[in-house]
């Protein structure tokens, strides 16, 4: 199946140019876009954080240890889909 996107030049400039950046063809990066938004992996919409809401809360080496775990398999998590992501 082929579909056509349109996009604005310097859109078009500047995915090209990180695509190739990342050894990928512009076709394979709209494909697994597309696949992580149809599957629920990407949200589209405005996030943001207002900075007056931001605050700093102090944790203990207990929590902390937790929240290390946390990074762990989040960052091993991440790695597998980029691998994964690169063997598209």
């Amino acid at each position: 199946m082929t579909t056509t996107i349109y996009l604005d030049k310097k859109t078009k400039e500047k995915a090209a140019k990180r695509a190739k950046k990342d050894k990928l063809s512009m076709s394979s990066v709209m494909r697994m876009l597309l696949s992580d938004y149809a599957d629920g992996n990407i949200v589209i919409g405005a996030n943001w954080v207002r900075i007056d809401k931001v605050e700093e809360v102090p944790v203990n080496k207990e929590i902390q240890k937790e929240i290390n775990k946390v990074m762990k398999i989040w960052n091993k998590r991440d790695n597998e889909r980029k691998l994964k992501a690169k063997k598209l």
